[in-house]
């Protein structure tokens, strides 16, 4: 009768503790399933949604200035795209505010040259450091042509949303360029 008294407590202890074990390994299944979820996301799956976003303005610069390739801008530019930068008019937004702003630099520098030194990506945004070169043969904001060559850099950040470009920041030497044209004076060495 004492192994009955003994056995019955173990057998209750057993089938109020089964259920618990059962909910342990599921909350340590789930728990795992979130991690890996949370890895994948800020893992692989956004390593490649940030590549694809440094393709975009990779692409913007190489084929758009660089070769000329105008129609990549209706593939990369967002309807109402906004380019804050100081040299470009506020009208000139979405891809045809586009193309009228890199076709004006490219008639003023038609050897124009866009090199990326580097590109980090975070999140929505893609910064990218540049240097440009180029002779100036055509008119550049009311600059008549020069015939000087101009190199200058320059750092750009996008921001990129549904696969296109929807709004840019630029921070370039422009004082540089000028001075380089031969359009403002250089300063004195004291």
């Amino acid at each position: 009768m004492r192994l009955g008294r003994v056995e019955r407590p173990a057998r209750r202890r057993r089938r109020v503790l089964a259920p618990l074990a059962g909910l342990a390994v599921l909350a340590v299944a789930v728990a795992e399933r979130l991690r890996r979820g949370r890895r994948q996301h800020s893992g692989e799956g956004s390593t490649r949604m940030l590549e694809a976003n440094k393709a975009i303005s990779r692409r913007i610069i190489e084929e758009a200035f660089n070769e000329g390739a105008l129609e990549v801008v209706d593939e990369l530019v967002g309807p109402t795209y906004v380019n804050h930068d100081p040299s470009v008019p506020d009208d000139l937004i979405g891809p045809e505010g586009t193309k009228q702003f890199i076709t004006g630099y490219r008639a003023a520098f038609p050897d124009l040259r866009i090199t990326i030194e580097e590109q980090l990506a975070e999140r929505d945004f893609v910064a990218t450091r540049w240097t440009a070169t180029g002779t100036q043969t055509g008119e550049l904001l009311g600059i008549a042509p020069t015939g000087k060559q101009a190199t200058v850099t320059g750092l750009t950040i996008d921001r990129v949303a549904d696969g296109k470009l929807v709004e840019s920041w630029n921070n370039w030497d422009t004082l540089g360029m000028l001075q380089q044209l031969g359009v403002v004076p250089t300063l004195a060495n004291a």
